[in-house]
């Protein structure tokens, strides 16, 4: 599908038509080794604090450094260039963030917090909190949306006050509706680096209105799905993907595999990608250590979020935050960070196999 939707667009600037499939390849080889080596990798390093302090360091330097050392692309500072491909670290933002919130509320464990207000040590929080201001100000708002929800979802699995949490995330949810209300009113990114995000959320509200700008995207994406119909128009022959629908092969793939394959290949899609995540979760649930069973909550959640945002930006139900398919649409670090997060699960899950055995053996 990389492959198909972005053929034409290369044709059109004489370049090899066959490019970004080689390249995709190339990330699909190195998401192997990836996996292989986090599914071999020991545990156990990764819950110590020293793990901890220097990824923070990292990846807070790697976020600082896309924003302030590297060019916009797409109205963000988000990517930095390592020739083979282009390190996006908000998604290593992600895993990582998997990994240090598992570690912090296992470590509670023991203690009894049932409510997080009445927690005095605030430190761990303050780093994550950082780590999403830096992600939120490059700005990537889907990125900082994801992350946001893996650190929730954790939270909220681990056990705490579901009445009183739940209460503040709906007043959240209304603080942030009304403020995008008033800045869709009141334009008060204009001229800054954050109208290209501003402009994105007026496209959600009415696309057709900005047709020619940041609707674009959003219409063409509809006129794909439309012209697909139930069986599509047969695999290379979309129409949307020849110089109309921009970002084909990216985070709009699945506008392209709906016109090309049909209402059949989209459900075939989503069938794979949900049971995929079902099947995370499940290896969560018959975990017996509170550690594996974060992180698997915590995993399933990064593909699971990723993957809504990226259909519901393609549909119009959620705003364009830029979020790619996950294991479908073309990139480097998307392929690289989910290979690494599904050879954690792997790990997790054979160890499973193993003290069973072990238990059974006994």
């Amino acid at each position: 599908m990389v492959y198909s939707a972005s053929s034409i667009s290369l044709s059109y600037t004489s370049s090899a038509t066959n490019t970004y499939m080689i390249k995709q390849l190339l990330y699909v080889f190195l998401g192997l080794f990836c996996f292989t080596m986090a599914y071999m990798y020991r545990f156990k390093k990764l819950m110590s604090r020293k793990f901890i302090i220097y990824g923070f360091i990292v990846i807070a330097l790697l976020l600082l450094y896309a924003k302030f050392m590297t060019d916009p692309i797409n109205g963000a500072n988000g990517w930095i260039d390592l020739k083979v491909f282009s390190l996006q670290p908000a998604e290593l933002c992600k895993l990582y963030l998997v990994f240090f919130v598992a570690q912090l509320l296992t470590r509670r464990e023991n203690r009894a917090v049932a409510d997080l207000s009445r927690e005095k040590n605030w430190k761990p929080w303050f780093l994550i909190i950082t780590l999403l201001l830096l992600v939120f100000i490059e700005p990537d708002l889907g990125g900082f949306s994801i992350n946001a929800m893996i650190v929730i979802v954790m939270v909220l699995a681990r056990g705490i006050n579901y009445r009183k949490t739940l209460f503040q995330l709906a007043a959240l949810l209304l603080a942030v509706g009304a403020g995008v209300q008033l800045m869709r009113l009141w334009n008060p990114l204009k001229g800054t680096d954050y109208a290209y995000m501003y402009n994105r959320l007026v496209a959600f509200y009415n696309p057709f209105k900005v047709a020619s700008t940041s609707g674009q995207q959003l219409i063409n994406s509809y006129y794909a799905i439309s012209n697909g119909g139930l069986f599509g128009l047969g695999l290379g022959n979309s129409i949307q993907k020849r110089g109309y629908l921009p970002e084909a092969h990216t985070d709009f793939i699945l506008a392209v595999i709906s016109e090309e394959l049909g209402v059949i290949g989209v459900t075939f899609v989503l069938l794979l990608l949900t049971w995929l995540v079902l099947r995370i979760y499940l290896i969560g649930v018959r975990s017996n250590n509170t550690y594996d069973t974060l992180v698997c909550y915590g995993i399933g959640t990064f593909v699971g979020v990723e993957a809504l945002f990226n259909i519901g930006a393609v549909n119009g139900l959620l705003p364009i935050t830029g979020v790619t398919l996950p294991f479908v649409s073309y990139g480097g670090s998307s392929m690289i960070v989910l290979s690494l997060a599904l050879g954690v699960v792997m790990n997790i899950s054979i160890n499973q196999r193993r003290g069973l055995k072990d238990r059974i053996n006994s």
